[in-house]
């Protein structure tokens, strides 16, 4: 068995390769070639965390894999992220387990890879200003990734922390050469906003549907619990919403499931999957001043192909170290 740490996923993940691939992974998956249940969730109350098992199978690749991610929230108090992750890759010839990679960098970074892959099919080509609201890990790693897809001359950033803002700025400005401006709110990101990502932790609305600018994308991303939402129903409401995947946003989502139950939309409000229109089977965007919204709650099939792609380079390159189990 293949060991891979995360500082060498790092070096051995090229984003563009990951968006290119990631795009592969939804085609296949809205296709019905990929087997992959909703994710498994085990709330642990009396240890404050839970464990979550996300397995995926990809017909086309033969790329069998399951991701273990831990959420404990007190970790911060002892210096580590709240959220931990593996994803172990199986020979589907034998079952046999082939490789054990650290996940938390994966989940960071193709998180917000699909974003950018939903932004290259979603959003106009002329897309000046990002606004992100948030300041966290996603805020860093959507930056970085829709970056890779539309010019982008400057970013908007809110946190409810200002100085996170501050943080991600004296971070990435140099890197991408860029200005990024930190914001006094949410609204005055929003409004100016060609490209609007929420990558926040809230579990109530953090925008209104009035401050949108006509033809504005959205990636929302943060909320993927069945009672949290960042999105309201006037938000979902105005806007054509693709979705990652049905069945999961259909059960965990809150942004969807709280706009449903409130009335504000009707389940057959989504338009379709980010699969579907990539494959050209539906409609993304129709015309330049439509509001779009790639709504994800994060799904196996990205893990899987992540992985894979990580394997394939580290055996190019003869990086990871075996061991015996």
């Amino acid at each position: 068995m293949l060991v891979i740490s995360e500082a060498q996923v790092r070096g051995l993940l090229d984003l563009d390769e990951l968006i290119a691939a990631l795009e592969q992974a939804h085609i296949q998956f809205s296709a019905g070639r990929v087997v992959m249940p909703v994710r498994l969730v085990v709330p642990l109350p009396e240890i404050q965390g839970r464990i979550t098992s996300m397995p995926a199978f990809m017909s086309e690749e033969k790329a069998l894999g399951i991701k273990i991610i831990s959420y404990f929230r007190d970790n911060p108090k002892q210096g580590l992220p709240p959220i931990l992750a593996t994803i172990s890759l199986y020979s589907a010839e034998t079952g046999g387990i082939e490789v054990l990679m650290d996940g938390v960098y994966i989940t960071a970074i193709r998180t917000a890879c699909a974003s950018a892959m939903a932004t290259k099919a979603l959003a106009r080509p002329e897309t000046p200003v990002l606004g992100v609201l948030g300041a966290g890990t996603q805020a860093r790693t959507h930056i970085r990734a829709l970056s890779r897809v539309r010019s982008i001359e400057r970013v908007l950033i809110w946190s409810p922390t200002k100085v996170n803002a501050i943080y991600v700025r004296e971070e990435l400005e140099d890197e991408l050469g860029v200005p990024i401006q930190p914001q006094e709110s949410a609204e005055a990101v929003v409004r100016e906003s060609d490209i609007l990502t929420a990558v926040t932790d809230a579990a109530e609305p953090v925008l209104e549907a009035g401050w949108l600018k006509p033809g504005v994308h959205i990636n929302a991303v943060g909320s993927h619990r069945p009672e949290n939402r960042e999105m309201g129903g006037d938000t979902v409401k105005r806007s054509t919403v693709i979705v990652d995947s049905l069945d999961a946003i259909n059960t965990e989502c809150g942004d969807i499931l709280l706009a449903i139950e409130e009335g504000s939309i009707t389940p057959d409000h989504v338009r379709g999957e980010i699969g579907e229109v990539l494959a050209g089977a539906k409609p993304g965007r129709t015309s330049d001043d439509e509001v779009t919204m790639y709504k994800s709650v994060g799904i196996a099939a990205q893990d899987v192909a992540a992985a894979s792609l990580v394997y394939r380079r580290a055996l190019e390159r003869g990086v990871g170290t075996e061991v015996e189990i």
